[in-house]
């Protein structure tokens, strides 16, 4: 548990471990590429009155020293943050999983601009 302060100035208790993920780029493996040593992963936390909370864990990876840093984010941010991940994802795209939880919790998001 880590607790975070809101762009509206609350203090918000957060999760990544419960909280569900949205959005997960891969962490690096002794046999990843050098490309996934940095990334961003999307969450949402949901307060027992049903507030909405997401946020983005940026994250860094450097010879065995890790380094976080949290934001929240508002639903259009969130909505802006997917759009901008699908289209750098380019023709590969993103991985099914991803998809799948994007179209969970923003249903037709990703498929309004194909």
């Amino acid at each position: 548990m880590r607790t975070i302060r809101t762009t509206d100035g609350k203090w918000l208790q957060i999760d990544p471990k419960t909280d569900p993920w949205i959005f997960k780029t891969p962490h690096s493996s002794v046999r990843a590429s050098l490309d996934y040593r940095q990334g961003e992963d999307l969450y949402l936390r949901t307060l027992p009155d049903g507030t909405q909370y997401y946020y983005v864990i940026s994250w860094t990876d450097w010879q065995r020293e890790s380094k976080e840093a949290y934001r929240t984010l508002s639903e259009e941010e969130a909505k802006d943050f997917l759009i901008k991940k699908a289209q750098s994802a380019g023709k590969i795209g993103l991985d099914p999983d991803i998809l799948e939880r994007v179209e969970k919790y923003f249903p037709g998001l990703l498929k309004k601009r194909r």
